[in-house]
């Protein structure tokens, strides 16, 4: 188990767009994807929520995210958005990178991804709501771009411990 530091908010690592992976890389990418996923379930058990982490926040300029999806990492080499519906939704939104901090941003409901799988064969997604919004999110990171930089009303910053208190849905 290798858990990697998050690189915070402050760090100019966090807005430099990130380089593709190459095929010829892929063998030496094994070592990141089970560090990415032992980071981010290390920082569910330690704070109670987390979906997706992308590599720059791992200090690793490459366009990698792994997201959670039932309890199993789902790969992402290379993602792009090749599909957005006109359709948003709002939602809360928090990151690794500053953690204790949520607000609100606008999202597109659905999205459609392709991406490279850890065989390089290409893959694709069409992800609604909760997925569709994690993904924008992941991809934003491979940009060098923060969600917060999205805010949608300055109001609606909070903390952790307010979100869980008060806007957090029960779960089902």
């Amino acid at each position: 188990m290798a858990i990697r530091p998050i690189i915070e908010l402050g760090n100019p690592l966090l807005r430099q767009p990130s380089r593709p992976v190459k095929q010829e890389e892929l063998t030496d990418l094994n070592q990141l994807v089970l560090d990415l996923w032992d980071t981010l379930q290390d920082f569910r058990t330690q704070h109670g929520f987390g979906r997706g982490i992308a590599a720059p926040q791992v200090g690793a300029n490459k366009r990698l995210v792994i997201i959670s999806r039932q309890g199993q990492p789902l790969v992402m080499i290379n993602p792009k958005l090749v599909k957005q519906s006109d359709d948003e939704f709002t939602v809360w939104d928090a990151c690794f990178s500053y953690p204790g901090i949520w607000f609100q941003v606008d999202r597109k409901r659905q999205v459609t991804v392709e991406f490279r799988d850890l065989n390089w064969q290409v893959q694709t997604l069409e992800a609604q709501d909760d997925l569709a919004e994690l993904i924008q999110h992941e991809i934003e990171h491979l940009d060098g771009k923060l969600a917060i930089d999205l805010v949608k009303d300055l109001t609606s910053f909070c903390t952790t411990r307010e979100y869980f208190a008060r806007y957090r849905e029960p779960a089902q």
